[in-house]
Formats: C-alpha cells, sequence, structure tokens
C-alpha cells in the first residue's frame, strides 16, 4: 500500500510537531515531556496506548485481518551538545539538543501509526509502534524489553534519517550494517610525585601515552585485516599541575567491531594489552567496559520487503542499498526476541542547508523527508504483518 500521498497531505501537522520535539531536546532517560505530546496527538479511536514508564510508549494498532505482530521502533532521546543552527525553532534547552534526527524519528512514529490506523481494515495482524528511550548508548531498548511488551513481536523494523546520503533517498540491505560498539573507561594507578624526582614516583602518564600507541596493534596486528575493527582512544586525562607526577591517568573511548567472533577477541586483547603495558610501567590498571549492544544484521526477508515497500513510493534509482558503518545502535538488541530490519532514510540536501554530520552543533534535518519516513515505516509493517 502506497502510504505516502496521505503523509504528504500531513505534512504541516508533521513540520509542526517535528519543530516542538525539537525545541524541547530531553536526554536519555528523562523524556517525559516528549511521550506526553506523542501521548496526546496519538490519543485517536483505534490506537491503543501502552505506558509503562513516564519516557516509555508503545502505540497498538490492531488491523481487521489476522497476521504477525510487528514492531516499529523510535528513539526519542536527545544529546548534551549545543545547537548552533540559529533555526527559529532551535533547542530552548540550553547545552541540549536533538542532533542525532531522534526528533525526525518519533515524529515519524507518531504518523505512521495514524496511518496505520487509518487502514485497520486492511491491516493484517497487530503493529506495535514502540517510542524507546535512551538510545544513546544508554540501554533503552534493554529498558523496553524488560516491560515484557514487546515479546510477541514477530519482526521488528526501524529507521533513520541519515546525513551522508542524498535526500530523498531509501536504503535497505541484508547483513550487518551497523557495528558493536563497547565504550571503555581505563584508571592507570601510578605513584605520583614531584616532577623533578621521577626515580621516586610511577608516571601514569608515560605509562598512558605506552597504552594508546600499544593499542592500535590490536587493529594492525591481532585482528585480520579482512575484518572492520576500530579502536579509538577518545579522551586522557591526568595531572593538575607542570611539575607534579600524577597519582593517576584516566583513559576513555570505544570499541567497535561487525563479527561476534571478532567481538570477543577485541575484547580479550584490549585487556590483555592494557594490564601488560600498565605493569611493564610500574603502574596497575582498572578496566570497565560498556556493552552497548551487538551488531545490527539485518534479515534478508526484512530488508526485501522494505525493499518493496519502498517502491511504492519512490522511483527505483532511489531505492539504494545501506553502506555498513561502524555506528552503533542498540535496536540490535531487540534481535533476541525476532528477525530486526534497520533502514535509513537520506537527507542530505546542500540547498537547504541540510550537511552536517550527526552529532554536529549545525546538525539540520530535511523536513520534506518526515512524510517519506513515515509512509514508508507504515508500509514496511503492512506488508511485514501479513501472514
Amino acid at each position: 500500500m502506497n502510504f505516502l500521498p496521505e503523509a504528504q497531505a500531513m505534512d504541516a501537522a508533521m513540520r509542526a510537531f517535528f519543530e516542538d520535539l525539537h525545541q524541547y531536546p530531553e536526554p536519555s532517560h528523562h523524556e517525559v515531556r516528549t511521550n506526553a505530546k506523542l501521548r496526546e496527538a496519538l490519543s485517536l479511536p483505534g490506537i491503543e496506548l501502552l505506558c509503562p514508564k513516564d519516557n516509555i510508549t508503545i502505540a497498538v494498532v490492531r488491523g481487521a485481518r489476522p497476521g504477525r505482530t510487528v514492531g516499529l521502533r523510535f528513539d526519542t532521546d536527545a544529546l548534551q551538545m549545543q545547537e548552533l543552527t540559529g533555526l527559529p525553532y532551535q533547542s530552548r534547552v540550553e547545552g541540549m539538543m536533538h542532533g542525532c534526527g531522534h526528533d525526525a524519528h518519533t515524529t515519524a512514529g507518531v504518523f505512521a501509526a495514524r496511518l496505520l490506523s487509518a487502514h485497520r481494515d486492511a491491516l493484517c495482524g497487530t503493529v506495535k509502534i514502540i517510542f524507546q528511550p535512551a538510545e544513546e548508548g544508554e540501554h533503552g531498548a534493554k529498558e523496553v524489553i524488560a516491560t515484557g511488551l514487546v515479546s510477541d513481536v514477530d519482526a521488528f523494523y526501524a529507521l533513520h534519517v541519515w546525513s551522508p546520503y542524498p535526500t530523498g533517498t531509501l536504503h535497505a540491505s541484508a547483513g550487518g550494517v551497523c557495528a558493536a560498539p563497547v565504550m571503555f573507561k581505563v584508571t592507570l594507578h601510578g605513584r605520583g610525585g614531584h616532577g623533578a624526582v621521577p626515580e621516586a614516583c610511577i608516571d601514569p602518564i608515560a605509562a598512558g601515552a605506552a597504552v594508546v600507541q600499544s593499542l592500535q596493534h590490536i587493529v594492525s596486528r591481532f585482528v585480520s585485516p579482512m575484518q572492520s575493527v576500530v579502536v579509538t582512544v577518545g579522551s586522557f586525562h591526568a595531572g593538575t599541575r607542570c611539575n607534579i607526577i600524577a597519582q593517576d591517568a584516566v583513559l576513555e573511548g570505544t570499541l567497535r567491531c561487525f563479527d561476534d567472533g571478532v567481538y570477543h577477541t577485541l575484547l580479550d586483547s584490549f585487556r590483555r594489552v592494557v594490564t601488560d603495558v600498565a605493569h611493564a610501567h610500574g603502574c596497575t590498571a582498572d578496566i570497565e567496559f560498556n556493552e552497548v549492544c551487538g551488531v545490527m544484521v539485518n534479515d534478508a526477508r526484512l530488508a526485501q520487503l522494505a525493499c518493496e515497500a519502498a517502491g511504492e513510493l519512490v522511483p527505483p534509482e532511489r531505492i539504494q542499498p545501506q553502506e555498513p558503518s561502524m555506528l552503533g545502535d542498540d535496536f540490535a538488541d531487540y534481535r533476541a526476541i525476532a528477525p530486526c530490519c534497520y533502514v535509513q532514510v537520506g537527507m542530505n540536501a546542500p540547498e537547504k542547508g541540510c550537511t552536517a554530520a550527526h552529532h554536529h552543533g549545525l546538525f539540520r534535518v530535511d523536513e520534506d523527508v518526515l512524510p517519506l519516513c513515515a509512509a514508508w515505516l507504515a508500509g514496511c509493517a503492512f506488508l511485514a504483518a501479513a501472514p
């Protein structure tokens, strides 16, 4: 079914809803106003609302015909960053911004629910529209799964607007599309003292510098060159003054890969390198891992259905494969319940000023793609729910 004409007729309402959300971004686990607004927008006949928490909403649309249960996941959280766009609807919350497009996703979810509800007579099965908190590395998917309200889902879809792709292109491919991200924190413990007598101290900064250099050998020497792996140290903090040898040093960063076997090799190699190099410099090391989620692998059948749904909306040349990314998304956690498919909608439009990367203060969503996002996910659900 082609939902796009109806979605385009809702364009003004979509923009108004999106711009309101954009002005009031909320951090992970605190998406309360966002949920209040979307619940208000979904208080319509034919849409049942499940609200297990103030920041989790699941809208349920039940079709008139038997079929499968399909989940559509839309993330709702924003980022702790300052917006620099100068848009009329720029964030009104100091130091907070929807810098990744989750406001666009939430908007698409609200209007996909409306589109599906308007066609309940033709809809098979049940569609659960999941508004998930805390996608930004904060385990929001696990929080939703723990409610038990999505354990009956037979297939999941999620969508992400994507700034590297030209606006209005639709991207869906089978296989791995997002890496498994791990965040790490390493604390190196030395022995502080006067900078003039290093022999009486154990320098965690020197040890930390050696650790940073040695970690790069994981990619070049411990993992096959045929595998994609990232080892990034994003911050290194130690010391308070030029003539003081610090007591401790703290390194934080991320590890990422696309293969479950490589994942375990990566973590084991990281532990060994950090521990052994620190020991060689006289330090001890505490290692903390935040294993955010697994690899996002798109189910082949669901990816094919996504392409079929896209074919109802746009010309064939605008339906394109996905390029695998080392970015992560905890949508991968839903794979523990049922097959998943993570699709992307291009929104790079230089003539509109929509060119900045995600997580940048100048990031801007091309609002023209909002109807396309809602229509595509509604179409995916419509096809996947059919018996």
